[in-house]
């Protein structure tokens, strides 16, 4: 979940910052109360309030003393281990905004300098530009170099050779398997003399076999 950014309460009356504590330490009761049950460990919260000099002790002032005695038994290596200040914490969401403010100016450092780059190329002179802006160019000019030899090399390479372990299959045309069907080898081959071509009797002259062989042996 996204937290909510905090209220600026330093110029707000008395009574609103203390009705604004109120509902907050409810609030952090409620979750130390959770937090106890969930990882069944014993929390306690000490809270100085302005203006008051008994502290605020929750859950109780008796279970707040026995644990900020046995805290203070630890030594003090074990107890600076794990302690954040607040100042430490504070300190910490300062570096990552100052981390995210360089990483924009480097953005629009990068972005400003493209667009001299292309001005220049239109025909801007160069004699108007002053030492940042010369230094930055100079790294853009050193990026697209280095973009440039290595798509160099890249075409520069011979293309690989199909290796030997890669079998090239080509599946046969149909009439590349006809070629190698041995029954249509043969019909072809007869076809092509005539031997295997049977002709039809026509109609009116059918005569048989014996009586062909009857009438050459009459003759």
């Amino acid at each position: 979940m996204a937290t909510k950014r905090l209220r600026d309460t330093r110029n707000y009356s008395e009574n609103v910052r203390n009705s604004i504590l109120d509902r907050r330490e409810t609030s952090l009761f409620k979750k130390a109360e959770e937090l106890s049950i969930l990882c069944d460990v014993e929390v306690t919260i000490i809270i100085f309030r302005p203006g008051k000099i008994q502290p605020i002790a929750w859950k109780s002032t008796s279970l707040a003393q026995d644990v900020l005695m046995r805290y203070l038994s630890f030594i003090e290596f074990k107890r600076l281990e794990k302690l954040v200040t607040h100042e430490d914490y504070l300190q910490k969401k300062v570096d990552k905004k100052e981390e995210q403010i360089s990483k924009l100016e480097k953005m629009n450092e990068a972005k400003e300098m493209e667009i001299l780059f292309n001005q220049l190329v239109e025909g801007k002179n160069i004699d108007e530009l002053d030492a940042r802006e010369m230094k930055g160019l100079l790294k853009v000019f050193a990026t697209k170099m280095a973009k440039l030899d290595e798509r160099k090399k890249e075409l520069n390479q011979p293309p690989n050779p199909p290796s030997n372990k890669e079998n090239i299959t080509l599946s046969a045309s149909p009439m590349e398997e006809s070629f190698n069907d041995p029954w249509f080898i043969q019909t072809i081959a007869t076809l092509g003399d005539g031997s295997g071509i049977e002709l039809a009797p026509k109609e009116g002259n059918d005569v048989n076999v014996e009586d062909d062989r009857h009438s050459k042996d009459l003759d």
